[in-house]
This record gives structure tokens, C-alpha cells and sequence, in this order.
């Protein structure tokens, strides 16, 4: 049986933490967070992963990694890794799959579709929420045909995403050392939302695919876990959640809170992190890319 990916996609800081926390709440699954990144984060060893423990000493990912050292004799991580970048590069998303129609790409579709298949045996959940985000892996996972995949496109306003890249936030998975979550310039963040929304059009022609706007769903949290539940054909209390533990590599720092209800706020952002200008860019800018993106 495929495992089946619940893939959270869209751009960063719009609200994947809180729908992965959500869905970790499914019986049965296992959250890796930006499951992507593991080729990174692994093997630099110097984060933690989400279930505390060092992430090359988890119990999980160490077990990935010594299976894929034993199923692939020349297995190369620095090749992955690179490999795990280029298809995440917005020039590449549309020869993904010609690409894997070339025996250099199918070999490296190989080690992937073996690496989810062990996230779902050794943690014996045949349900994996992966908020990677990227829209070039989801594609990438898409073309391979190898899972049962359901595509969340979770979409917030521009401004609000541009406002969250401003901030100065501390990563509180890497133990030894401060590092801080990446700050984008105004021309980058606009680009980046522009071609996610562009480029998640192609993600759309999949039967299982749900757009989710994040205002939406906290407006009427209620409703949207309905459809969500609905979408994911796995049956979970939609009543109440709690911060579970998880092995999620990287993501938002309300990662580091375990265990602790999970409040789903309508609070209006206040953009305090923009100025007059850069707020008018943004909501102009989204009201043009909306007009002409459907």
C-alpha cells in the first residue's frame, strides 16, 4: 500500500506550523515537518529534531539514514542534497518531468521514494504530514506516482507574509549556536508569493488538491477542519488539538512549545513590521497578482 503524504504547500511563514500541528492530531501519522530539509539538517548535526532529541541521534532519522547507507552502497548525501535543491528551483518546476524520464533523475527518485517508504515502516505510520512547503518537491513527489499524495495549498495575504519575513526570530532547534529565521527583501518576498501562486496552478490538476487561505480557516476554523477531514479520508477529532511531539525537521518556532493546546486566533495581524509604503506595495500587489492568478 502507498503511504499516503498530507503535503502542506505554499510560501514560508503562512501558517504551516499551525496546520501541521493540526494534522499531526491524525491516528495513525507521523510529522516530519519540511522533510526536505533532512539531507541538510542530518547530516551538519547541530539542530535538534522535534522530538528533542539530537537529529542525528533520533530514533527515527537515524534508523532513514543507516537504511539508506545499507540499500544504496554508493549512496552520496552531498549528491542528494544537491539534487534536493535543484528541483526546488522555480526554473526547474516545469521540466520535473522530463527530468524523470533521465536515469540520473530516476536513480535520485529511487532513494526518495525508499526514503518516505522508511519514514512510514520504521515509525509504523502509514500517514506522513509533510509541510515541506516547497512547490517544486510537491511536484516533484506528484510526478514520481509512488503516494497516495493530498495537497494542502495553504495561501495568506501578502502582507501578513511579508510582515512575519520581517521579524527577527531565534531558531530553537540549533542547540550550540544563535541562528536566526531568514529575513527576505520587499522585491523577494513579492516574487516569491507570485510564482508560488503561478506555479501552484500545475499542483491544482491533481484530484486530491485543496486550496486553504489561511484567514479563511481561522475565521471559520470549525468548517474548514470539516473539509480538511473530508480531504484526508482519515477519521480525527476535529474538537480539540494538542502540540504533539513530532520528529519535524525545521519549521516555525512554535515547534518548540510540546504538548500544549493549540489555539486556532482570529486576531488580526497589525503589520506593525511594515511601513505606510511597504504596506500599500504589498496590498496592491495582491490585489493585482489575485486579478489576474486564478
Amino acid at each position: 500500500m502507498k503511504p499516503k503524504i498530507i503535503y502542506v504547500a505554499g510560501d514560508g511563514r503562512s501558517g504551516s506550523t499551525l496546520l501541521d500541528s493540526i494534522l499531526s492530531n491524525i491516528e495513525g501519522s507521523v510529522s516530519v515537518g519540511e522533510c526536505h530539509r533532512f539531507w541538510v539538517r542530518f547530516y551538519e548535526k547541530e539542530t535538534l529534531c522535534g522530538c528533542g532529541e539530537k537529529i542525528e541521534k533520533c530514533t527515527l532519522w537515524s534508523k532513514i539514514d543507516k537504511k539508506l547507507h545499507q540499500k544504496f552502497p554508493d549512496y552520496d548525501s552531498e549528491y542528494i542534497k544537491q539534487k534536493v535543491k535543484e528541483i526546488q528551483y522555480f526554473k526547474n518546476f516545469k521540466k520535473i518531468p522530463k527530468l524523470l524520464q533521465t536515469k540520473e533523475w530516476q536513480y535520485f527518485a529511487e532513494i526518495v521514494i525508499y526514503f518516505y517508504n522508511q519514514i512510514a515502516e520504521t515509525s509504523q505510520s502509514n500517514i506522513i504530514i509533510d509541510s515541506s512547503k516547497s512547490i517544486g518537491w510537491c511536484y516533484f513527489l506528484q510526478n514520481t506516482g509512488a503516494f497516495d499524495l493530498r495537497i494542502i495549498h495553504l495561501e495568506r495575504n501578502l502582507a501578513s507574509v511579508a510582515n512575519s519575513w520581517k521579524k527577527k526570530m531565534l531558531l530553537p532547534e540549533y542547540y550550540d549556536k544563535d541562528v536566526f529565521m531568514p529575513q527576505k527583501t520587499n522585491k523577494v518576498i513579492l516574487k516569491s508569493w507570485i510564482k508560488i501562486k503561478v506555479l501552484a496552478l500545475d499542483l491544482k490538476k491533481n484530484n486530491c488538491f485543496m486550496f486553504l487561505k489561511y484567514e479563511s480557516f481561522c475565521q471559520k476554523p470549525e468548517f474548514w477542519l470539516t473539509k480538511i477531514k473530508e480531504f484526508v479520508g482519515e477519521p480525527f477529532d476535529i474538537t480539540e488539538f494538542i502540540m504533539i511531539p513530532t520528529h519535524s525537521i525545521g519549521g516555525n518556532p512554535m515547534r518548540s512549545g510540546s504538548n500544549k493546546k493549540i489555539v486556532i486566533s482570529n486576531k488580526k495581524v497589525d503589520l506593525h513590521h511594515l511601513n505606510f509604503f511597504e504596506k500599500i506595495f504589498f496590498k496592491s500587489s495582491s490585489i493585482i497578482a489575485k486579478t489576474f492568478i486564478r
